[in-house]
């Protein structure tokens, strides 16, 4: 373990040594900043000869070669000023040393000024160049760090996985120049996900390489130990949960694909993008198990309903049908109609609970087609209740309709069954002998319909709820429950006709009011 730890850090110690050999020697033999630094010198010297014509001192001249080397390690750095070092020296020598136009130096004592003079302007341009490097270093790091920033910032925004692994391949691809594949489980395997340029296949050595990369959690592929013949070089994403997904990188530089500047930037990259698949994927999964318990608890809610809903009726209905043909012969006539007449109503209840379950799964499967038409509502409303004249027979029943009530935009046949939902609704929870009122006016472009009753009312705490399905509102043993369905029913086809329900108590009195807002039609008759 320690060999192949020392042979990884001398190859990794060699790597970065011979890319800041190549790196300096670019450098060194740029034209544009050797010819840069040159024109600083010429600047410097036709600055030292109008000294000269001042009758200024060769010294002081010396000063103005040196402001030159500064600058030049200043913008172009260590190489280019070393170069001007020697041409400002030579032209200094040349210049303003006699012999004037020679590179012969008479005194010597102008011999101690040039080689101090070369000395102090080696030594300035080390410094600033070393200045330079460093500025240039803070500016490149302050550069990554708002790169990384902006791209926490753009996987925090990400909420799928597509747009996510797009932001990830691109930004490494762009950061570090080279091409990304990015790969995810997918059953017992890993497939290419994301790429860019865009990827859809591997070849059969990068896919071996990935695969061993997600086997193992360690790198292989181009310029490793593992798999060095595939095309890629392949690392691992981790979290702190284990390996998420696996990174191909390609490049056409030849040698090593990252330097370990390059190879710190792609871990801080990929850290992030391996921590915002997991949320992602931890967001899926909660979501998950959100529904299944949301579905876990509608199948037990309609399988109470079912088994209460059903069974009564069915019970009722068994009993009146057994009594009636068991003692058909005992029975009067007034008694075996009263057990047709319980027949008949149990077998009623059970048609319309059968109704509503039907109608909720096309709501829910989105088969709920409403076809609007200009409707005159005292049709519709007539209609409903006439269809609820038997579960209202025992209440009073009061309908105010404004008389200028425009036509409606609505489904006649969709609408008739919300007001019968509602009208059913309020016979179970009002008392027998108390008034059901329907009314409709206009209010701007819309109409208003209300169906109100002399019941309890809704608790304060069921007003949110009760369009919810299968929910009930406690009421009592004297009172029949329902189904839970008849108001989601109601929500449900109202807001497909474009319209909105909604549930408040009575101000005037105690009871319910439900508000229901239609448009009005915009056909003129």
């Amino acid at each position: 373990l320690v060999s192949d730890w020392s042979s990884d850090v001398c190859s990794s110690d060699l790597s970065a040594s011979a890319q800041r050999l190549e790196t300096t020697l670019d450098a060194a033999l740029n034209p544009k900043e050797q010819l840069g630094s040159l024109m600083m010198v010429g600047v410097a010297l036709l600055a030292g000869l109008g000294l000269q014509y001042f009758r200024i001192g060769p010294a002081n001249v010396g000063l103005v070669f040196l402001t030159a080397v500064f600058m030049s390690a200043i913008t172009y750095g260590l190489w280019p000023a070393l170069m001007a070092v020697v041409v400002s020296a030579l032209a200094y020598n040349f210049f303003f040393l006699p012999p004037l136009y020679t590179f012969t130096i008479a005194d010597p004592a102008n011999v101690l000024t040039v080689f101090f003079f070369g000395f102090v302007a080696i030594v300035a341009s080390k410094l600033a160049a070393r200045v330079r490097a460093q500025a240039v270093l803070t500016r490149e790091r302050a550069a990554m760090t708002e790169s990384l920033y902006l791209f926490s910032r753009k996987l925090a925004d990400a909420f799928s996985l597509d747009d996510l692994l797009w932001a990830t391949s691109y930004q490494i691809a762009r950061m570090l120049n080279v091409r990304v594949v990015i790969l995810l489980p997918e059953a017992e395997s890993i497939a290419v996900c994301a790429g860019y340029p865009p990827e859809d296949e591997l070849d059969l050595a990068d896919m071996a390489a990935a695969k061993w990369v997600w086997e193992h959690a360690s790198p292989a592929g181009r310029g490793a130990d593992t798999l060095p013949g595939a095309k890629r070089f392949f690392l691992p994403m981790r979290t702190g949960r284990g390996v998420v997904g696996v990174i191909g990188l390609d490049s056409d530089r030849p040698g090593s694909l990252l330097t370990p500047e390059q190879k710190r930037l792609f871990d801080a990259l990929s850290d992030q993008a391996a921590l915002a698949i997991e949320r992602i994927k931890l967001v899926g999964d909660v979501d998950r198990e959100r529904f299944a318990a949301e579905t876990e608890r509608l199948r037990a809610a309609l399988l109470t309903s079912i088994s209460h809903d059903l069974r009564t009726p069915l019970a009722s209905i068994l009993g009146s049908a057994t009594s009636l043909r068991s003692q058909r012969k005992t029975l009067d006539e007034k008694a075996q109609d009263e057990l047709l007449c319980a027949i008949q109503e149990e077998a009623e209840r059970l048609n319309r609970f059968i109704a509503n379950l039907l109608d909720m799964t096309r709501l829910e499967s989105g088969a709920i087609q409403p076809r609007l038409e200009p409707i005159e509502l005292g049709d519709v409303v007539g209609s409903a209740l006439r269809r609820a004249g038997k579960v209202l027979s025992r209440h009073h029943v009061s309908v105010h309709l404004a008389p200028d009530l425009p036509l409606v935009r609505l489904d006649p046949v969709l609408f008739e069954q919300v007001l019968f939902n509602l009208l059913d609704n309020a016979a179970k929870y009002a008392p027998a002998r108390t008034s059901v009122a329907v009314a409709a006016l206009p209010v701007g472009n819309q109409v208003r319909i209300d169906i109100r009753d002399e019941g309890t009312g809704i608790p304060e705490a069921d007003l949110e709820r009760i369009f919810d399905k299968f929910y009930r509102i406690q009421a009592g043993d004297r009172k029949r429950a329902g189904t839970g369905l008849g108001l989601p029913i109601c929500r449900g086809f109202v807001e497909a006709m474009g319209g909105t329900i909604t549930a408040t108590n009575r101000t005037d009195r105690s009871g319910a009011d439900f508000v229901i807002f239609l448009p009005r039609s915009e056909s003129i008759i």
